[in-house]
C-alpha cells in the first residue's frame, strides 16, 4: 500500500488575494511532511494536493497529485476567487419560472433541496448564466430571483439556466446529470454513483 501525505488549503478560499498564498502554505507544508518522512526512513510516495481555488498555483515539486475537486465543472464561488471565468462553469440546474406574480421577481421552481444553502444576502444562492439576476432567497423548493431594474423579467414557463454559488451539495442532491455539448445536441446522461440507497 502507498504511504503518502495529503492537505487541503481550505483558507485559500477567503478571497482573491487568498489563492496564492493558501498554495505556498501548503507547499511548504508538503515539503515538511515529506522530509518527517525521509527523517524516519520512509517515502512519501503519494503527495496529494487540493484544491480547486488554489491549483493554478500548486506547483510545487514535491507534488505528485492534485485534487481541485470543484474543477470539472466550477461555480460561482470560484469565479468570485477568479479561479475561472463565468463561461468556464459547466453545471447548471434547469428551473422554471412558476410565477411572475411579484413585479420585479420571478419564481423558480428549485430551493434549497436542490442549491444547498450555500449563500448570503449580499452574494445571493446562486444566478442565471448569462445575467445579472440572482436567487434572492430560496425555501426548501422555490427560489426568489430579483430581476434587476431595466432587464426583462423571464416569463412564467420559462426554463432557466441556474448556476450553483458551491457546485457539491449540487451534484450530491441528484441521482444523474444530463450532459451535453454546447449546442445542446449530444444528450448523455451519467449517474451519480456516490450517492443513493446502499444496499
Amino acid at each position: 500500500m502507498p504511504v503518502g501525505v495529503y492537505t487541503y488549503p481550505g483558507h485559500g478560499s477567503s478571497g482573491r488575494d487568498s489563492r496564492e498564498p493558501a498554495a505556498q502554505d501548503q507547499d511548504a507544508a508538503l515539503t515538511a511532511a515529506v522530509r518527517s518522512f525521509a527523517d524516519v526512513g520512509a517515502t512519501a510516495e503519494v503527495v496529494s494536493a487540493g484544491s480547486t481555488p488554489t491549483v493554478a498555483f500548486s506547483t510545487g515539486s514535491v507534488i505528485t497529485e492534485i485534487r481541485p475537486g470543484e474543477y470539472v465543472f466550477y461555480d460561482l464561488d470560484n469565479a468570485r476567487l477568479g479561479a475561472c471565468d463565468e463561461d468556464q462553469i459547466a453545471l447548471f440546474v434547469a428551473a422554471t419560472v412558476v410565477s411572475d406574480w411579484v413585479p420585479d421577481q420571478a419564481i423558480l421552481d428549485v430551493g434549497t433541496k436542490a442549491l444547498g444553502r450555500e449563500g448570503n444576502l449580499e452574494r445571493g444562492y446562486g444566478g442565471i448564466a448569462g445575467e445579472k439576476a440572482v436567487l434572492a432567497r430560496l425555501n426548501e423548493y422555490h427560489g426568489f430571483l430579483a430581476v434587476p431594474a431595466g432587464a426583462a423579467r423571464p416569463a412564467v414557463g420559462t426554463v432557466l439556466p441556474v448556476v450553483p454559488n458551491h457546485v457539491c451539495p449540487v451534484v450530491n442532491s441528484f441521482e444523474e446529470l444530463i450532459v451535453t455539448d454546447t449546442e445542446g445536441t449530444m444528450l448523455q446522461r451519467w449517474p451519480v454513483a456516490a450517492r443513493g440507497l446502499l444496499s
